[in-house]
């Protein structure tokens, strides 16, 4: 296939957005669209490669799978190789474990599937997912499995140019119809992150590409002057993303549609004067892939040692480029010569390339699992082999039984309740709200056996506090809905006592908050504005009082203190640094609150309204000092929740409530 200048160029645009986005640099929110302009790109030269094959009847399949190889893999391995090496010196174990775990993944092109099982991509911790981005790279190499064997079988088949155009059309329409549902019709985080991680629903993006390669005529209809006109059109359709996007616009769905047909009328416009054949465009276009592999590495790096992303972002951005033009040339570059010299049609040739890549690979998914095995090998460090077990024991001392209970079945048609002890008819004690409320199970969990004549039961979802209106701006919450149906259930004369709880702080952050509230008039306003506050005190307020003229016992607790950082992971990481640990390590409340509405104030005023407000904060601070660790042993299982054996202890304020 000729080179094009104008692709080259559009490789820059799309890795210049995602670097952009993933350093912070204002303005670019929506700088990942640059991932969609690459699947554009590789279906476009995909489908011209297979289908040119096909025609000239000297397609083979192998040799398809061979050549993608020889493109991707060794850079892909260097980098693996390279992390995995700077982590035996620089990270701790449990990081290191993850760096482990994921670097295999993303060598075996699975990696979207365990990130999309893991976390979703806008709200995922930079420092504990080191190869999160090859998640593109593990979604394009499933498409390249699938992908020639569907044309090779369907071109014979079909042997008219636009009978294999409309194949195409119809897979572009049931792959986008699948995005869209999964974007925007359930409010579930698992369907919107599949959504966003798994093949399935990206692959129109990818065919789209191929709906351009293979445009039933064959010669473009437009003058070079037209054609310009139309490649300028396309980058400005691209570039508009920027400003109608942002982390939390639901992706790919429908809103992805603009910067493919961007992307789409520059591969169509096919200008022999490209705007985008400036060199510096070109350099970077073709280093591209190396920049897109090597800078998130840089990121995660950047978010495990805590430093500034704002103060090292220039300098970030510029090592970025640096690795990708000597990864390009020392690895790619080498390594393209010396494959392609084995990806001969002789049986010794395809063995030779074999051994070439399954070699290094073999030695690096070897030290890999060595490294899972012996659990990021903590004996590196002897300090931090002593509070190993114990932080490990932190991160998984959750007793919620999130398996069966909390948020709403898949397709959010049944709530998934948790009932501790015998229910009653008119005894029943409910706890409403976020995670915050699913935390202090492990304390009724503790008092089960004494309750044979009443039972305590959970309704809770992760990230949705218990207001009415209030809806996370984040898809795949529905925060909104799910509060309806736990107030019907509060409502019920089932229930004698109702305890609120939740992460208040979190939603009303001042700087840029992730909710809003609605009325029922549809008005909406931010949750980190004044009148949102407003709103959502006078939204609870009223709740409550119809719960208290029902009778019941209503019980507010405000926010549980927690320090925004992950306490096991960083214990392990000071200790590491060689950093002494104070017998009380300690953080403070106030600066958490400080950047939130003040909510919690607005929470103690409620006792005016009939509820019973408890100040965790009070019960569990000296003032506003908390604890995070005591004697080397965390009291959080991550950046935000008690761990459980320690709600189980402290939590006795709960106990005339629930018995």
């Amino acid at each position: 296939m000729e080179f094009r200048k104008d692709i080259n160029g559009l490789r820059a645009v799309a890795v210049l957005l995602v670097l952009l986005f993933h350093f912070g640099a204002p303005g670019f929110d929506a700088g990942f669209i640059g991932v969609d302009i690459f699947f554009v790109i590789s279906g476009f030269l995909m489908t011209g490669i297979i289908a040119s094959g096909l025609e000239k009847r000297s397609f083979s399949i192998l040799g398809f799978y061979r050549a993608r190889l020889v493109r991707l893999y060794p850079a892909l391995l260097a980098l693996v190789a390279a992390t995995l090496f700077f982590g035996l010196v620089f990270v701790e174990p449990g990081a290191l474990e993850g760096i482990a775990r994921d670097g295999i993944s993303a060598l075996l092109f699975f990696s979207n599937i365990v990130f999309w099982k893991e976390a979703g991509y806008f709200g995922a911790p930079a420092d504990t997912m080191w190869f999160l981005h090859t998640w593109s790279l593990s979604v394009e190499w499933q498409f390249y499995l699938i992908y020639p064997i569907v044309l090779a079988v369907a071109f014979p088949l079909l042997p008219h140019r636009t009978a294999r155009y409309g194949l195409l059309l119809v897979g572009f329409i049931l792959s986008l119809a699948l995005s869209v549902v999964a974007g925007t019709v359930f409010a579930n985080g698992q369907i919107v992150s599949a959504g966003f991680y798994m093949l399935p629903p990206r692959a129109w993006e990818m065919l789209a590409g191929g709906l351009v390669a293979l445009w039933p005529r064959r010669a473009a209809w437009w003058a070079p002057r037209a054609a310009g006109i139309l490649e300028i059109a396309g980058v400005a359709i691209i570039l508009s993303g920027l400003f109608l996007f942002s982390e939390e616009t639901p992706w790919p769905s429908y809103a992805a549609l603009l910067p493919v047909a961007g992307t789409m009328l520059v591969l169509a416009a096919r200008t022999p004067r490209s705007v985008l054949a400036f060199a510096p465009f070109q350099w970077v276009g073709t280093w591209s892939y190396s920049i897109y592999l090597w800078h998130w590495p840089l990121v995660a790096a950047i978010a495990y040692f805590g430093v500034s992303a704002a103060a090292v972002a220039p300098t970030a951005f510029a090592l970025s480029l640096l690795a990708g033009w000597a990864s390009y040339s020392f690895v790619e570059q080498p390594c393209r010569t010396l494959l392609k010299g084995t990806a001969g049609p002789s049986r010794r040739a395809r063995v030779g390339l074999v051994a070439v890549l399954a070699c290094p690979a073999l030695a690096v998914s070897a030290a890999c699992a060595v490294i899972m095995i012996e659990h990021g090998l903590p004996q590196r460090n002897e300090a931090v082999a002593a509070i190993y077990e114990d932080s490990l024991a932190a991160t998984a001392d959750y007793r919620f039984p999130l398996n069966r209970c909390g948020g709403t079945t898949t397709f959010g048609t049944a709530l998934r309740p948790c009932t501790v002890g015998s229910a009653s008819e008119h005894e029943d004690v409910l706890v409403i709200g976020d995670s915050f409320a699913q935390m202090w199970y492990a304390r009724v969990a503790e008092l089960e056996p004494k309750l044979t004549d009443h039972a305590v039961v959970f309704i809770t979802m992760g990230g949705c506090p218990p207001i009415a209106g209030l809806e996370r701006k984040q898809p795949g919450f529905g925060c909104a809905s799910f509060h309806q149906r736990e107030m019907e259930q509060a409502r019920s004369d089932r229930y004698r006592t109702v305890i609120l709880a939740g992460m208040w702080t979190s939603y009303f952050t001042k700087d840029r908050a992730n909710s809003m509230i609605c009325g029922k008039d549809g008005h909406c306003l931010s949750t980190g504005t004044e009148p949102g506050l407003k709103a959502a005190l006078d939204s609870l307020a009223s709740e409550i009082e119809e719960l208290r003229a029902l009778g019941k016992t209503v019980v507010v607790l405000t926010t549980g203190p927690y320090p925004g950082f992950n306490v096991p992971a960083e214990l392990r990481r000071r200790v590491f640094a060689g950093n002494a640990l104070a017998a009380d390590w300690t953080f403070d409340f106030a600066a958490i609150m400080a950047q939130s509405q003040p909510i919690d104030k607005g929470l103690e005023m409620l006792a005016g309204r009939g509820a019973s407000v408890i100040d965790l904060a009070r019960l569990l601070c000296q003032g506003t000092t908390c604890s995070a660790a005591r004697d080397g042993v965390s009291l959080y299982k991550d950046a935000s929740h008690l761990r459980s054996n320690y709600t189980a202890a402290v939590g006795n304020f709960l106990d005339p409530f629930i018995r």
